[in-house]
């Protein structure tokens, strides 16, 4: 047997974000966007609500809650249901997926009432099918932290406390899991010490895999540009043999016509020769005349000249040949490096995209990106950034490097840490407690005073 998945998460703000996701109006990087058109919302929204969002703000609305709901109060308890993954696929195969949904929400509408049950939604386009719920925490009674004595009536508030007490989260995995025995499923081990991550460790490892994606673009990066070199070098040389070639071309056109113009004279020669006739010839000539035209006619030059010609010819041939090896080689190559530029092309649109996607997925990775690059900086040791990543404080000696004064400062047992903005929640680095352009700032003041001083 498999076991079920039942987890709570108080959310504070308008959870805009949050249902963003859920309901794919952005796509995060985990999901498969061919079974995306298989999710679907459980349950149907009261007239003029359209979103996650505003069925949250409509059921806190619409309580009846007299008391102010202040800022940092929780509006929505965020629960994911599922199981196993084999056996929820096993569920899927068998056709139950409808009625396992039904069951969830039968359960979840008997526990904390069908009004406070305002969405629910299918995901089918992840690995495992599971189904994110918004539980608003209205509930009606008196505070479990009314002062002692004091007189106080029942009243309609919205408190995630009552809801999530510890007996009452204990009750909730042993009812689930006998609501979901009917598929196979059963409670996890009682008083088990695994835990989910913290969000910092989640951060952390999302941003290590972000870096991974950023390094493995700047090698891609790196291999295109030796591949272009390699490619420009290939052109060079193409061209370069060209220029050789047609150089020799024009040297062989040169030989052809003057092979052309010696047979054009041998021919002359010889149809001298026969107009006049050998013995005339001799007579006229003598018998040195007769031995160099007989020198001509019996080809001695002719022959020497046709063996030249066929010399030529052959190495004619043999250019053109060795023109069209290299020419096709070098197309050969040159297409090659281009093929494998086009593939390099499209690993870095694909790596640069998967990296888009997780800092729009989790916009709080740009905050953690810049602190990263910051830690670069002002040169903090690899060695402690990691600590700093894990959540730990680290002890600093040495020198920073401040990017606005453009100097170093010494620093003396600093405390570096990640911290949050109590305001903003966004995380930033932090010296000695302080924002780290304060730290600076502070020890810019010092060393100018020290200065002056001298």
């Amino acid at each position: 047997m498999g076991y079920v998945v039942l987890h709570f998460n108080k959310a504070k703000g308008n959870e805009a974000r949050m249902t963003k996701h859920i309901e794919r109006s952005v796509d995060p990087p985990n999901v498969d966007k061919s079974r995306t058109h298989l999710n679907r919302e459980l349950i149907e929204f009261p007239s003029g609500v359209n979103n996650r969002t505003q069925a949250i703000q409509y059921r806190i609305k619409t309580a009846g809650i007299k008391r102010k709901i202040t800022p940092d109060q929780v509006r929505v308890i965020r629960v994911n249901v599922s199981g196993s993954h084999e056996d929820m696929m096993r569920i899927v195969k068998q056709g139950r997926i409808d009625e396992w949904c039904r069951d969830n929400l039968d359960y979840l509408r008997r526990e904390f009432g069908e009004k406070n049950i305002v969405s629910a939604v299918l995901h089918m386009d992840e690995k495992t099918p599971h189904i994110h719920i918004a539980l608003v925490p209205v509930v009606t009674g008196k505070r479990r932290k009314a002062k002692e004595g004091a007189e106080e009536k029942e009243t309609i508030r919205l408190c995630a406390d009552d809801v999530l007490t510890k007996t009452k989260m204990k009750g909730y995995q042993d009812s689930y899991a006998l609501a979901m025995a009917k598929y196979g499923l059963e409670r996890g081990i009682e008083g088990s010490k695994a835990k989910h991550k913290s969000t910092l460790e989640h951060y952390r490892d999302t941003f290590e895999q972000t870096q991974s994606l950023k390094e493995e673009v700047g090698e891609l990066q790196l291999q295109k540009e030796r591949e272009q070199q390699i490619l420009i070098r290939l052109q060079q040389e193409e061209a370069a043999e060209q220029v050789r070639l047609a150089a020799l071309q024009a040297e062989n056109d040169k030989k052809q016509k003057e092979i052309e113009e010696k047979q054009r004279l041998v021919q002359k020669a010889k149809n001298e020769v026969a107009a006049l006739g050998v013995e005339k010839a001799f007579k006229e000539a003598g018998k040195g005349v007769l031995e160099g035209i007989g020198s001509l006619a019996g080809n001695s030059k002719a022959k020497k000249l046709e063996v030249e010609n066929k010399g030529l010819k052959m190495e004619i041939d043999t250019l053109h040949d060795e023109k069209e090896q290299i020419a096709k080689q070098a197309q050969k190559e040159i297409a090659e490096k281009n093929r494998s530029l086009i593939e390099k092309d499209g690993l870095i649109v694909t790596q640069k995209n998967k990296m888009d996607r997780l800092f729009e997925y989790f916009p709080v990775l740009s905050e953690y990106d810049f602190i990263m690059r910051l830690c670069e900086l002002i040169r903090i040791p690899s060695e402690m950034v990691k600590h700093l990543f894990a959540g730990k404080v680290v002890i600093f000696s040495g020198k920073l490097h401040s990017p606005e004064h453009k100097q170093e400062f010494e620093a003396e047992n600093v405390k570096i840490s990640i911290a949050k903005n109590d305001k903003t929640k966004k995380p930033f680095l932090a010296l000695d407690g302080t924002e780290y352009g304060s730290w600076f700032k502070e020890q810019k003041k010092k060393y100018s005073k020290g200065w002056e001083s001298k």
